[in-house]
């Protein structure tokens, strides 16, 4: 017997897909409106869907309705169904309004073969309160977004997906180097200061760069950084030809690895996926690029990295582009932000009040100098489920 899910679409894609992943139906119908179409909904659902390797472009059904009208929705059900009512029906109650629920339920409740599902979103459970005889109890959700599907499902696109597997790999092999960086940052300051005036304007620009300059009174922590990227020396002047990664990961890249790394090694714990380095853009056209996500449970994580001292944004308006930033990715969109600038704290060592109310109006926690060697346990406590 040939089973159809219908789903009702609205702003949030996420339930949609759970469900279709979940029972993995035969064919799909969609009840939406035209506000939902205009912008894409249901496109970004099916997108999602064959990214993950289930590809229903081909087993879908759309009706699209005035949203506050049950007449509408019914009349317009009643035009599809014909030669359809022997079907398995999974309902999936949870997306569009509350008069689109209640026309969907009014529609199906007396059809035989009928299971109608709603999903406490965000919670990874569904419950079946219909048909009333059988049992309510909760069930588990066993799908677990990537990255990739996540910002699918909100139709964002990846603009260099090939580019991410190298990126991870670069920043797995830096590991015990980024990690030696936060653990004598304050040792190494001065020379990533220099490093970084000299540097980072050719942090897009250059395949390449011959660096020249001075390293004055350097300490020896300073010495084995220089040593360990291979610095010619003559005298207090250093030189080398860098490459692009090298230049990157020199201005800022090793909080970012860093950051990679430690969420990187919670994947199959209490994290599902991480990149680093990534590169989106939304259905305007416009780009953004993110130092490191991370999904976890269906949600999907953002971190923002700031080295050195960030004279330049002493009001940490970082925290503004976080918050414009989020309202792409749906409601359950989370940040870090992960600084080493001394403006973040106050002198006794906390986040100053009006920081931390801001970041917590823009959901998104701060770790600041004195926190990021535990940046890694941060996260979990913030997850609460490693």
């Amino acid at each position: 017997m040939k089973h159809i899910l219908v789903s009702l679409v609205s702003e949030q894609t996420i339930p949609n897909i759970l469900a279709i992943n979940q029972f993995e139906p035969n064919e799909l119908l969609f009840i939406s409106t035209r506000e939902m179409e205009k912008r894409h909904k249901t496109r970004h659902i099916l997108e999602c869907l064959a990214g993950m390797g289930r590809d229903y472009r081909q087993k879908v059904s759309k009706i699209e309705i005035i949203e506050d009208s049950i007449h509408d929705c019914h009349h317009k059900l009643d035009e599809w169904i014909v030669g359809q009512e022997d079907c398995d029906f999974t309902i999936n109650l949870t997306g569009g309004t509350k008069i689109m629920s209640i026309s969907a339920y009014d529609y199906f409740k007396d059809f035989k073969r009928l299971r109608m599902i709603y999903i406490p979103y965000p919670k990874n459970e569904f419950v079946t309160p219909f048909p009333k005889r059988s049992l309510s109890s909760v069930s588990p959700i066993a799908v677990r977004l990537k990255v990739a599907d996540y910002l699918a499902a909100y139709g964002l696109e990846i603009v260099n997906g090939t580019k991410l597997p190298l990126l991870a790999h670069e920043a797995k092999a830096r590991r015990e180097l980024s990690r030696w960086m936060v653990e004598h940052y304050e040792q190494i300051k001065p020379l990533l200061v220099m490093l970084g005036g000299a540097l980072r304007k050719y942090r897009d620009k250059k395949k390449s760069f011959q660096f020249t300059g001075p390293v004055d009174k350097a300490t020896s922590e300073e010495k084995k950084l220089l040593s360990q990227f291979q610095f010619s020396c003559n005298g207090n002047v250093v030189s080398k030809l860098l490459s692009r990664s090298e230049i990157t990961f020199l201005t800022g890249g090793w909080l970012e690895e860093f950051c990679f790394n430690e969420v990187y090694s919670l994947v199959g714990h209490c994290i599902d996926d991480a990149v680093t380095g990534i590169k989106i853009k939304n259905e305007k056209g416009t780009d953004n690029e993110y130092d490191v996500m991370f999904t976890s449970g269906n949600a999907l994580y953002t971190i923002e990295c700031k080295s050195l001292d960030q004279e330049s944004d002493k009001k940490v308006d970082a925290l503004y582009k976080i918050a414009a930033l989020q309202k792409d990715f749906g409601l359950r969109s989370k940040s870090f932000l992960v600084s080493t600038s001394p403006h973040v704290l106050e002198p006794d060592g906390l986040v100053k009040p009006a920081i931390a109310a801001r970041a917590e109006q823009f959901n998104t926690t701060v770790i600041a100098a004195g926190e990021v060697m535990n940046f890694g346990k941060k996260v979990q406590e913030t997850l609460g489920i490693c």
